[in-house]
C-alpha cells in the first residue's frame, strides 16, 4: 500500500473593503459591514495516495449555497485541474463573514467569492508541494468544550474536541485538524470576524496550520445568557478552546502511519422534504404578509415580512409547477481504510444526527477519535432536523426554512442522509 502524504497551508481571505460586503447569519442586518475585528482564513490539508488526491478546506465563512459553492469550486478546479469531487469546502459557520446566500436574498459580492476560490487554489498548490510522509495521532481531548449549551432547551449536547496532528519523519508538527460543536455567534455587530475561532487563528501559523471543522453544533450556542461583555466572552471562549488545542498538539498519544486505501465518494442525492399541498392557505398568508410589508412603520419588520412573503410565493410556485419538494445536495465522504473517516454533510447538523453518524462509523470499525463528522460542507441547505425533534418543534424545525427560502425538512429528510452514509461507510 502507498503511504499517504499530507500537506498543509493557509491564507487570509478577509475582504479588502468591508463596506463592499453584507454579512450573513442574522436576519436584521440591513447595511454592509463597517469594519474588520479580525481576519478570516482559508486553511487546507491535502491527502495524497499514489495518484489519488483529496483536498480538505476549512473556510471562515458561514456556509455556502449552490451559487457560491459552484463559483468557489469552479475557481479552484479550473486553476488546480482537480475536480470538485476530490475536495471538500467546510465552513466554520461564523455569522460575521460575507453573505454567501445562506440566508437567501442577502446581497452577495460575487467578486469576493472569486477571490476566495483563487486564494484556495493557491494554498492547495502550496500544500501539494509541501506534502510529505509522516505519522498522524488522533485524540478526543480530555478537556471538553466550555461555554456551550443546547438552545432548544434540551440536554442533548456533545462537548467533545477532536484533534488530529500530523508530524513529518523528523517528528516536526506540520499541521493539525480539530473539530468541535458550537455556533460562532458571539459577535453580532457589523464587523467582519471569525468570532471565538479567531483565538484559534492566532495560534495557527503558515508553518503549522491548524484547521477547524464545525461538527454537530447547529443546536449549540455559546452561553451569552450568562455573559454581558461580548468582546470579553469572545476571547474567553476562544482562548479556552485554543489552549486545549495547544495541549493536544503536544500530547503523547500513539501515532500511526496512514497506509491503507483512500476512498473518496461524492454524489448528488435527492433528499425528501415536506411537501406542501394547500395552495389557498399559502395565497391567503401571502396576501396578509404583503399588506404587513407595505404598511408596517418599522423598516426591520417590513424586511421580516418581505422575507416570509418571498418564501410563501416560492412554495406556491412549487405547488403550481407540480414539484416534489425534494432538494438536491452533494453528499461526500473520504476514508482511509479503517484509519480515519471524514463525513461531509451539506446541512446545519444537529447534535443527535452527528452522534448517529459517528456511531455508524464506530459500528463499522472506526475508532471514535478518528471520525470527523462535518456539517456546513460544500453547501448548507438549512437545518437537518432529526425525526426526534419534530415533537418539540421550534425554529430549526418550523421556521428556519423561510430564511433559507427552501422547503421544510420532514421526518424523512434526516434518515435519507444517514442511509446514504450507511451505504458508503462499509
Amino acid at each position: 500500500m502507498n503511504k499517504v502524504k499530507l500537506g498543509f497551508a493557509q491564507t487570509v481571505i478577509t475582504p479588502n473593503n468591508p463596506s463592499a460586503v453584507f454579512l450573513d447569519g442574522y436576519g436584521d442586518r440591513l447595511s454592509p459591514a463597517n469594519s474588520v475585528r479580525d481576519d478570516l482564513y482559508a486553511k487546507v490539508c491535502v491527502f495524497i495516495s499514489g495518484e489519488q488526491i483529496f483536498i480538505l478546506f476549512s473556510l471562515d465563512l458561514i456556509g455556502l449555497r449552490e451559487r457560491t459553492y459552484e463559483l468557489v469550486s469552479d475557481q479552484i478546479s479550473e486553476i488546480t485541474g482537480i475536480d470538485k469531487s476530490n475536495f471538500a469546502l467546510a465552513c466554520t459557520h461564523t455569522h460575521s463573514a460575507p453573505a454567501t446566500g445562506l440566508l437567501d436574498e442577502n446581497p452577495i459580492n460575487y467578486d469576493y467569492f472569486a477571490f476566495v476560490g483563487t486564494k484556495c487554489a493557491e494554498i492547495a498548490k502550496t500544500a501539494i508541494n509541501n506534502a510529505c510522509e509522516g505519522t498522524v495521532s488522533y485524540e478526543i481531548l480530555p478537556e471538553e468544550l466550555q461555554y456551550g449549551y443546547n438552545r432548544r432547551g434540551r440536554n442533548v449536547i456533545n462537548r467533545s474536541i477532536r484533534c488530529a496532528v500530523f508530524r513529518d519523519g523528523d517528528q516536526k508538527i506540520k499541521g493539525a485538524i480539530c473539530s468541535a460543536n458550537c455556533h460562532a455567534v458571539i459577535q453580532d455587530g457589523q464587523a467582519i470576524s471569525a468570532d471565538w475561532l479567531s483565538e484559534l487563528n492566532k495560534i495557527s501559523t503558515p508553518d503549522t496550520p491548524i484547521m477547524f471543522l464545525q461538527g454537530r453544533g447547529a443546536d449549540i450556542d455559546p452561553q451569552m445568557h450568562i455573559y454581558t461583555d461580548r468582546e470579553q466572552f469572545t476571547v474567553t471562549m476562544g482562548k479556552s478552546f485554543a489552549d486545549e488545542i495547544t495541549n493536544g498538539l503536544h500530547s503523547s498519544v500513539s501515532q500511526i502511519t496512514l497506509n491503507e486505501k483512500m476512498e473518496i465518494t461524492y454524489e448528488y442525492a435527492r433528499i425528501p422534504m415536506l411537501k406542501l399541498t394547500d395552495a389557498q392557505a399559502l395565497k391567503d398568508k401571502a396576501k396578509e404578509l404583503l399588506n404587513n410589508h407595505l404598511t408596517h412603520p418599522d423598516e426591520k419588520y417590513r424586511h421580516y415580512f418581505f422575507r416570509e412573503l418571498q418564501w410563501h410565493r416560492k412554495m406556491l410556485r412549487m405547488i403550481e409547477m407540480g414539484e416534489d419538494f425534494a432538494v438536491t445536495v452533494p453528499l461526500q465522504m473520504m476514508k482511509i481504510g479503517k484509519q480515519c473517516a471524514f463525513l461531509f454533510v451539506p446541512f446545519e447538523l444537529l447534535t443527535l444526527t452527528g452522534d448517529k453518524l459517528e456511531k455508524l462509523c464506530v459500528d463499522n470499525g472506526y475508532a471514535p477519535q478518528s471520525v470527523f463528522v462535518c456539517g456546513y460542507t460544500n453547501v448548507t441547505m438549512g437545518y437537518l432536523a432529526p425525526p426526534e425533534e419534530f415533537e418539540t418543534g421550534g425554529y430549526e424545525v418550523d421556521y428556519s426554512a423561510q430564511w433559507y427560502n427552501i422547503p421544510y425538512t420532514s421526518t424523512d429528510s434526516e434518515p435519507a442522509v444517514i442511509k446514504w452514509f450507511e451505504n458508503h461507510i462499509k
